[in-house]
């Protein structure tokens, strides 16, 4: 048996990949345009949860990566 310990592929981070969480979309709609995701780089960040803050009133939109479910906000047009 080969000890596979801290051996890793060319071009992969080190780090396993977490859990995905339930709540978060795990899968590419039909008809959704996916963006570039930063963290991952895969074509799957998408559109997700709108939310107005507190103190700007500024309206928000939750954007969230399909593959490895990071999370941005982005300022969204009223």
């Amino acid at each position: 048996m080969t000890d596979v310990e801290g051996a890793s592929a060319p071009g992969y981070d080190t780090e396993p990949m977490p859990a995905k969480i339930p709540w978060l979309p795990a899968t590419l709609q039909p008809g959704a345009r996916p963006e570039p995701c930063r963290r991952c780089g895969r074509k799957a960040l998408i559109p997700w949860t709108l939310r107005r803050d507190d103190r700007s009133k500024q309206v928000l939109r939750t954007w969230v990566c399909t593959e490895c479910q990071t999370t941005e906000e982005r300022p969204e047009p009223e």
